[in-house]
Parts: C-alpha cells; structure tokens; sequence
C-alpha cells in the first residue's frame, strides 16, 4: 500500500536519526571559554573587545538551533509513525473492501 500514499518511512527515520544526532553535537558545543581566551589574548583589540560581549550571545543561538533541530527530529519521527499507521489502516479496510470480509 505504500504506492498509495507515496511515503518513504524509512528515510523520515533515518533523517530523524541523523537530524537527532546533529542536534546533540550542536548542544554540547561551549564556545564560552574559547572566546573568552580570545579576548583575554587581544585585550587592547576590536577583536578582542568583540569577543568579549559575543561568548553568551552564541551559546544560546547555538542551543536554540539545536533546539529547533531536536524538534525537526521528534517530527518525523512523529510522521514516519502516523504515515506507517495510516498506511496499515489504509490497507486493511481496502483488503476488506476488496474481499468482503469485516
């Protein structure tokens, strides 16, 4: 029956999987410390008075976007699922129909 609904499950699985697996390295990057040894290296420098301010500011963009990826996750994962489920549905009422019996 997946003709009909022309889903491939498997690839929303894998693209959950991998999409889960980039949103956990993107949440453990900490690029605090980094920055802050960049400041520290060029005190008397526009970088170094740029990296100051900028160490905060990126950790959240970054655990944002690793946010919004785990979601894009949990999605598809969702999808895959209601796809596959709709899909046996789908082909038991139609066997149904087709052969007569409930």
């Amino acid at each position: 029956m997946g003709d009909m609904l022309r889903a491939d499950v498997d690839a929303l699985r894998v693209m959950a999987a991998a999409v889960r697996v980039e949103a956990a390295t993107i949440a453990g990057i900490d690029p605090v410390d980094s920055i802050v040894q960049v400041g520290r290296a060029m005190p008397n420098s526009a970088i170094g008075a740029a990296a100051a301010g900028v160490g905060e500011p990126l950790r959240s963009a970054l655990g944002g976007m690793a946010d919004r990826l785990s979601e894009l996750a949990a999605v598809s994962e969702q999808g895959a699922r209601g796809y596959a489920e709709t899909d046996a549905a789908f082909e038991g009422q139609l066997d149904s129909y087709l052969t007569g019996r409930p």
